[in-house]
């Protein structure tokens, strides 16, 4: 099990190993080789060139934007290689996949910052408590991340990160710094409520006098370090190694009579290894307990308060909302326009991005119902990715566009417009507030078995409807969308 939690924490990315040629050796392998990526960055770089923002503002030059779009390739190359994967959508928006690649990249350093750098401190509990008991849960790796604990983690491992980067530039201070601060994640793994200054002064008193020694140690195993660069072995091998490697330090050092042990709050680690029974429990009555407990992943279910709607109960509103959302569409097309057409994407009488909008803000969003003016900016904030995603997808996957709102107020790619969300979010009341609450009631009236048997019938009809769509086609036509 140490050696999973290793090799998943590491191929992820959250720490040690990189599988940067592991990753390589893939893109060789199915195909996407650096010729098709390096025509498609000149592309990119050409329409760069020629956008008026690039021309009309001084300080934004073309080498400015050329630079760009290298660094972007460099950090965000997967990008470029799935959106070729569609050819005449890339070259009719270079615009927007500039766009995504400088998201992924941001998502990317959000990523690294926020989930990454901390994540490590979930591995090191575990690989700490493997030294105390031979079979210890997979979930004691969310330990040490309660809502109590987690903006505190989030701020020490990014000072703890952002120090060691700073010495780095001093090369000879930055090794130094790097092995004084190196009990850090450990000391909040023990302990998650540590601030950076306690972390760090605690770190320092441990190690003081023994960074020779600790680098000594590690240089001990400079022939398991090299299979670090053979993917996935080094994982298997080096990575739990120098996980239980660190940690054993951790404990020589945490036994020193001089440091401050105020912060030392877990009892099982003074302790002698596997002092714990095999088996569930602890091996006498004078075994310390934990002190950190599991996160508290439990499920919410019906009647609890918290969401009052079942699995039927979501189906009846899809369709609801879908069905709601397709009397709008046509009703609003024969208004404008004095023609009755079929708006769906679909031949039935339902527009699934209605429909799957609708019963997201009423699944996500019902607990703050007590809230109204919060609720509605998270109602506007979740159709705007819906109703973004939606349109990029089906551009993206079949090459058609059911709305374009390029001709309207504040709108972005023509795909999102302000207006349009403004509705949505007024939708998103109604629906919490009203449609939802009111379709319950009524679907309550009948047993649960007519419940599952209507919700199986709309099932069934709309699995019919998108199987005639994937072999026909989707619905398009004029006053519809379609074929770009």
């Amino acid at each position: 099990m140490l050696v999973i939690v290793c090799f998943l924490f590491a191929f992820t990315g959250v720490s040690d190993a990189s599988q940067s040629n592991f990753i390589q050796l893939l893109d060789r392998l199915l195909g996407l080789d650096e010729t098709m990526l390096t025509g498609r960055i000149t592309y990119l770089k050409e329409y760069i060139v020629n956008v008026p923002v690039v021309k009309d503002i001084p300080f934004i030059t073309s080498e400015f934007a050329l630079g760009l779009i290298d660094a972007l390739s460099r950090n965000a190359a997967l990008v470029v290689r799935i959106f070729s994967l569609n050819g005449a959508y890339f070259e009719r928006n270079p615009g927007e996949v500039i766009a995504n690649m400088l998201i992924v990249v941001l998502l990317s350093a959000a990523i690294r910052l926020f989930i990454q750098n901390v994540a490590v401190v979930g591995r090191n509990r575990y690989v700490m408590e493997s030294r105390f008991q031979k079979q210890v849960p997979l979930r004691r790796i969310f330990a040490v991340f309660h809502r109590r604990y987690i903006g505190n983690l989030i701020r020490v491992m990014f000072c703890y990160h952002a120090v060691l980067f700073l010495w780095a530039f001093t090369i000879v201070g930055g090794v130094i710094r790097y092995y004084q601060y190196s009990m850090v994640p450990y000391i909040l793994a023990e302990n998650p409520s540590v601030t950076w200054r306690q972390a760090k002064e605690l770190s320092s008193s441990m190690t003081k006098g023994h960074k020779w020694k600790m680098f000594c140690t590690q240089l001990s195993y400079v022939y398991i370090w090299l299979l670090r660069f053979v993917p996935v072995v080094g994982l298997c091998a080096a990575v739990p190694l120098g996980a239980q490697l660190n940690a054993e330090m951790y404990f020589v050092l945490r036994r020193k009579p001089e440091i401050g042990r105020s912060l030392l709050t877990e009892p099982l680690f003074s302790e002698k290894p596997y002092c714990m029974s095999v088996k569930e429990g602890f091996a006498d009555e004078k075994t310390p307990e934990y002190q950190l407990q599991d996160l508290d992943l439990t499920i919410v279910r019906r009647g609890s308060g918290r969401f009052a709607y079942d699995m039927t109960d979501m189906i009846f509103l899809f369709f609801a909302f879908g069905m709601v959302g397709w009397v709008w569409e046509v009703t609003l097309h024969y208004v404008r326009y004095h023609t009755l057409v079929n708006r769906g994407t679909m031949y039935g009488p339902w527009i699934p991005i209605y429909g799957v909008g609708g019963t997201a803000v009423v699944l996500l969003l019902n607990r703050f119902k007590k809230d109204m003016g919060r609720l509605f900016m998270m109602a506007v904030l979740l159709c705007a990715v819906l109703e973004y995603a939606t349109s990029f997808l089906l551009e993206f996957l079949f090459n058609a566009s059911y709305w374009n709102y390029r001709s309207m107020f504040m709108n972005l790619n023509g795909r999102i417009c302000l207006t349009g969300l403004l509705a949505f979010g007024i939708g998103g009341l109604f629906a919490v507030y009203i449609a939802a609450p009111e379709i319950s009631r009524f679907t309550d009236r009948f047993s649960k078995r007519k419940q599952i048997i209507a919700a199986a019938v709309l099932c069934t009809a709309f699995a019919s409807d998108f199987i005639c769509c994937m072999y026909f086609g989707f619905n398009n036509g004029a006053g519809v969308g379609g074929a770009l």
